[in-house]
């Protein structure tokens, strides 16, 4: 009888251990490097699709302390699922790698509940000193949904005297801002066709990930302008968003890339 209650509890245990959600992480899994000088880009994914410690061109690193990844909102439930590596929401299953090469790496990866798949090719663009980042969102339920997809980066150049963060429709950039060159950034924008109805590019006044069914809650507005920030005011960040309607069973696709300034 204790034999069997003891088998009973550890096959218990196993279940919900098996059943729990992967969590975020910050080991580099995968690493990718190409050029040299002012073409020199290196970066390093994550298991879970994070790309990491972004350096270009070479010693300059343009990511802060606050991570890199994805975001999703379900409207209908509504329901935000996001990882930035170095936080989540916990509602993520585990990513499995598709495919990987020396230029790029595939992951997907599902809810927890089952309603969505992002599957996301990150490829090294030697030619423009770029990362491409193809995000591929599936529907799986069995009814229409209004999903919001987004992408954060908490971009803060090395060098510390002055940055500023802007927005605009199909891109946000930070960069140094420094009376004598060279200044240095990094800009993430639109790079395909867009298959959502909506999209902006946003600066926050903040260097940590948004939820992502509430993406513009923390832009950035400074002196009248709006989708601006600047380091007098503490550090920023950037993202891209996209809203859109996926039909059951149907998939839309974003296209972004990754670039120094």
């Amino acid at each position: 009888m204790i034999r069997h209650v003891s088998f009973l509890c550890t096959s218990f245990l196993m279940l919900i251990c098996c059943a729990l959600p992967a969590r975020a992480t910050t080991a580099c899994s995968y690493d990718f490097t190409t050029g040299s000088g002012n073409t020199y880009l290196s970066y390093c994914v994550t298991v879970n699709g994070n790309i990491l410690e972004i350096v270009t061109p070479f010693g300059q690193s343009m990511l802060g302390a606050n991570g890199e990844g994805y975001g999703l909102c379900d409207q209908n439930a509504p329901l935000n699922y996001t990882d930035y590596g170095v936080s989540d929401t916990g509602n993520w299953g585990s990513a499995t790698v598709l495919s990987h090469s020396s230029s790029s790496i595939k992951i997907a990866r599902t809810t927890a509940d089952g309603h969505w798949t992002l599957t996301q090719t990150i490829t090294k663009v030697p030619a423009t000193s770029s990362i491409k980042v193809v995000m591929a969102l599936k529907n799986n339920q069995a009814v229409s949904d209004v999903a919001y997809l987004v992408r954060f980066a908490d971009a803060e150049p090395t060098i510390p005297d002055f940055d500023i963060w802007v927005g605009g429709l199909n891109s946000a950039i930070a960069r140094t801002l420094h009376n004598n060159d060279p200044n240095y950034g990094l800009q993430i924008a639109n790079a395909g066709v867009l298959q959502f109805g909506y999209w902006q590019g946003f600066v926050q006044g903040i260097n940590t990930g948004p939820n992502a069914c509430a993406f513009a809650y923390n832009e950035g507005k400074l002196g009248g302008f709006s989708n601006y920030w600047d380091s007098s005011l503490g550090p920023g960040s950037i993202e891209m968003a996209y809203v859109g309607t996926i039909g059951a069973g149907l998939t839309k696709t974003v296209t972004l890339s990754y670039h120094g300034l």
